[in-house]
């Protein structure tokens, strides 16, 4: 797992936007959005990609996104399934190699929100599941879920302490 000591994000969104604009972080989120959301709307695949801002944010996550993006589960896997997958890391070569539509959209939508600072649909999600109920979406003994949205197929929530 790559560790990145660099703290994103400080309470200022412009000079978040600074430190987050790179082509690396572009590709990074890309991927895990063309995982989780290539074939869902630009909203979505934009509110998966603020999931990750979102925790760089959130005190309960890693403060990189590097450590956030890599951060895994109790059994190991990591917490965006999608890049646990084989069959997802050669769909996202592919689409890369080929330049596909796919690829380009989800691209697009990180670069926005990386570097343009577009709205986050959700306003503060850190967690979303394509099931409802889920445990991605349920509050548990220390995180409550809060503004539970439906963007496409996904549920997208905010947690706050219990």
């Amino acid at each position: 797992m790559l560790m990145n000591a660099t703290k994103y994000y400080d309470g200022d969104l412009n000079q978040f936007l600074i430190r987050t604009c790179s082509e690396d972080n572009v590709q990074t989120v890309g991927r895990v959005v063309f995982g989780e959301a290539r074939g869902e709307p630009r909203e979505g695949q934009i509110a998966v990609a603020y999931s990750i801002v979102n925790r760089i944010k959130h005190e309960g996550y890693p403060n990189s996104l590097t450590a956030v993006v890599n951060q895994t589960t109790e059994t190991g896997g990591y917490q965006y399934h999608t890049l646990d997958l084989e069959s997802h890391t050669q769909a996202w070569n592919e689409a890369k190699v080929e330049q596909t539509l796919e690829y380009n959209n989800t691209i697009e939508a990180s670069r926005d929100v990386l570097c343009v600072g577009v709205k986050d649909p959700t306003t503060c999600a850190t967690d979303f599941c394509a099931l409802d109920p889920c445990p991605a979406t349920a509050s548990n003994p220390w995180w409550t879920t809060i503004n539970k949205i439906k963007i496409g197929n996904h549920y997208f929530v905010c947690r706050v302490p219990a």
